[in-house]
């Protein structure tokens, strides 16, 4: 009775087996993926040249609030996003600032809060990234907003001829 369930089975692939593997090696399917048109936003720097103080011949001092950057949202996109700022020169600021911080917010257009977690970011020389999460989404412009903060200089730098104005990157991700 085994030998023929066996001599059956071989039969069996015998017959049919060049079918199955020839389907196999030729099935194909395509997935169309639609190449994007834009960005997730548009981001544009504002005009921050109010927002520097002169730092030279000070030994501390608070920074000025205002606008940082403004973003238009795609209205194609919907998904949740990740806005990252970033102080990109803090390891050149270690060398003339003893203490600096700046406190960041993500705002509507209605000037309240529009980041998820709902909680004022701190930019400083030891924690030089910040991270708001985009969930509710309209086509209204947003805006990152330099609330405050403050600095204090090495006092026994001579800060003759030395830019020392911190220097901030933005990114829009995926979340």
């Amino acid at each position: 009775m085994k030998r023929f369930l066996i001599l059956g089975l071989i039969a069996l692939l015998a017959v049919t087996g060049g079918m199955f593997a020839y389907t196999f090696t030729t099935a194909t399917a395509t997935i169309a993926v639609v190449a994007p048109t834009s960005d997730f936003a548009e981001v544009t720097a504002a005009n921050v040249t109010g927002l520097a103080p002169n730092v030279f011949g000070k030994f501390g001092g608070t920074w000025p609030s205002g606008t940082l950057y403004n973003i238009a949202p795609d209205p194609e996109y919907n998904g949740d996003l990740v806005i990252q700022a970033y102080l990109v020169n803090a390891g050149e600021l270690l060398q003339w600032y003893q203490h600096l911080n700046m406190t960041l917010e993500f705002w509507d257009t209605d000037n309240s809060t529009a980041d998820k977690q709902g909680i004022i970011q701190v930019l400083n020389l030891q924690n030089s990234r910040v991270e708001f999460l985009w969930t509710t989404r309209t086509t209204a412009n947003y805006t990152i907003e330099l609330t405050g903060g403050g600095y204090r200089l090495h006092p026994y730098k001579n800060l003759v001829g030395v830019s020392v104005q911190p220097q901030l990157w933005l990114e829009i991700t995926q979340r």
